[in-house]
């Protein structure tokens, strides 16, 4: 009987203490998905909004589903990556920090930063998972050849409100590094509202894709995005290469690229190729994005596409320069294309002992329809060759030396052109050896923008432009607003219509 009655405390002493172990251990038995707080001054293991943890304690807990809520703050962190992500979680930064209540944030109140001081990558995801990350600055991170902001493979990722900034690649190696800003690939990706500035990868061979790099996706969406600033050897603002020829569509859609490939990163490296755009392998949609002030130290300026389908509508591609060849646009065996609704205008390429364009399309087929291209400082408007077949109609074609050039082999079709007259007037409207047909409705005449030298294109009521094209199955201008307005459609990328207050097209 009095062995027994000791037993009882010796029971009670170890439960107790088995009871305390429990509640100071990581929770790895929780069966459902919850929030996770965490601070950059976080202790502990309880990761809640009273007693958030560290951010490396709450990715060692989460289990698929959690939520992570990030404090305002600087993160730094050891080893290869600040954060490593291996399944599916949500991150959200700009947490208010209060202890209860409704959970706030505020990213622009309450910034949050994962830094990765020039030693390491800011963030790494891996696998087939689903993860979204929003609302936070990842900068000066670093890697040797692949995402020195961001890399993730094979997951299914959503980039939302975020900034990658000054994140550098600069090796000595070999093997064609990618992604200053960001790399992603495989998987899916959606990106939206994100910022990608003065991020920077310079290599010995083939740096490519200094604010975003997108490999061998299944699909990829990026929307509303500015690209300023970045740096690399070829497409300093975003490359986008597919999976073979089993064109993976990607979206381009309401972004800004702007400054791009000038050095104005802190790595060593300035644009070669392609200073904000590259696509390669896709099914392509090109859409309301504006292309100002890029730089292609060496050929093709602002956006190139390869071996891809196309549709590039309502775009500005407007002050950007390449050494040689396409300033403006470069289409390599694009097939079908259409162009629609674009505004090219005062492209340059310095390279004066050898002949460039505003707009090349080398191969391929496919229709520009209702585009402005004016007053790029190239020999041509426009090069077809090696065999293209392109249809133009209601194109502005003014102040070039030539205004279209076709070569042997290809074969032209125009319709409804304004070739300009007086100070707009081109050298020569057309030449080449190859096939050209004018059509019908050829007219020259001054194309009266409203001020091109402040960047309005709009069609002020006097031009030659107004009501004399054709019906080619457009039905809006590069504003959105509907053609035809009168009694007929408008010559080019702009329908006048007499009761819009006009702003000028380019908003920096």
């Amino acid at each position: 009987m009095k062995s027994y009655q000791r037993f009882i405390p010796l029971l009670l002493s170890v439960g107790l203490a088995l009871l305390g172990l429990w509640a100071v251990q990581p929770d790895a038995t929780r069966s459902a998905p919850g929030p996770l707080f965490v601070s950059p001054v976080g202790a502990g293991t309880a990761c809640t909004q009273a007693q958030p943890c560290t951010l490396a304690t709450a990715l060692s807990q989460a289990i698929a589903g959690d939520t992570v809520y990030l404090a305002a703050g600087t993160y730094t962190g050891v080893g290869e990556a600040i954060a490593t992500i291996t399944q599916s979680l949500t991150l959200y930064g700009g947490w208010d920090g209060t202890a209860s209540g409704p959970v706030g944030r505020d990213p622009a109140l309450y910034p949050t930063t994962l830094d990765g001081e020039g030693a390491r990558r800011g963030v790494y995801v891996s696998g087939d998972i689903t993860v979204t990350l929003e609302g936070f600055t990842v900068t000066n991170g670093t890697a040797l050849d692949v995402g020195a902001g961001l890399y993730a493979q094979n997951a299914h990722l959503t980039l939302r409100e975020m900034t990658f900034y000054s994140n550098v690649i600069s090796t000595t190696a070999t093997g064609d590094p990618y992604g200053g800003g960001a790399a992603v690939e495989g998987g899916t990706l959606q990106v939206e509202a994100c910022t990608f500035r003065a991020n920077s990868v310079w290599a010995k061979q083939g740096p490519a894709g200094g604010g975003l790099a997108i490999s061998a996706t299944l699909a990829a969406t990026v929307l509303d995005s500015l690209f300023q600033d970045n740096d690399a050897w070829v497409a300093c603002g975003l490359s986008f290469i597919g999976a073979g020829r089993n064109l993976a569509p990607i979206t381009v859609s309401g972004n800004r690229f702007l400054d791009n490939g000038w050095g104005n990163s802190p790595g060593i490296a300035s644009g070669g190729y392609f200073a904000a755009l590259e696509i390669v392998d896709a099914d392509a949609q090109v859409i309301d994005n504006q292309f100002v002030h890029n730089w292609a130290s060496n050929g093709w300026g602002t956006v190139g596409v390869f071996y891809s389908t196309l549709t590039l509508a309502r775009n500005l591609i407007y002050d950007n320069t390449s050494f040689y060849d396409a300033s403006g646009l470069y289409l390599h065996l694009a097939s079908p294309f259409t162009v629609t609704n674009n505004l090219i205008v005062d492209n340059q390429s310095t390279y004066y002992w050898t002949e460039h364009q505003a707009v090349h399309v080398r191969g391929g087929a496919g229709w520009l329809l209702h585009n402005t291209i004016a007053r790029n400082d190239n020999t041509y408007g426009v090069l077809i060759d090696r065999g293209a077949t392109v249809t133009l109609t209601n194109t502005i074609l003014v102040s070039h030396t030539v205004g279209i050039s076709v070569t042997t082999g290809s074969t032209v079709t125009l319709e409804a052109t304004l070739w300009g007259s007086g100070e707009w007037a081109n050298g020569s409207d057309w030449g080449g050896g190859g096939s050209i047909v004018t059509g019908t409705v050829n007219i020259w005449g001054l194309p009266h923008f409203i001020h091109p030298d402040g960047g309005d294109y709009h069609l002020g009521s006097g031009s030659r432009a107004v009501d004399r094209g054709v019906d080619a199955g457009v039905a809006d201008d590069i504003d959105g607003d509907p053609r035809p307005y009168g009694v007929g459609y408008d010559i080019g990328a702009d329908e006048l219509t007499v009761w819009r207050l006009y702003l000028p097209l380019v908003l920096r």
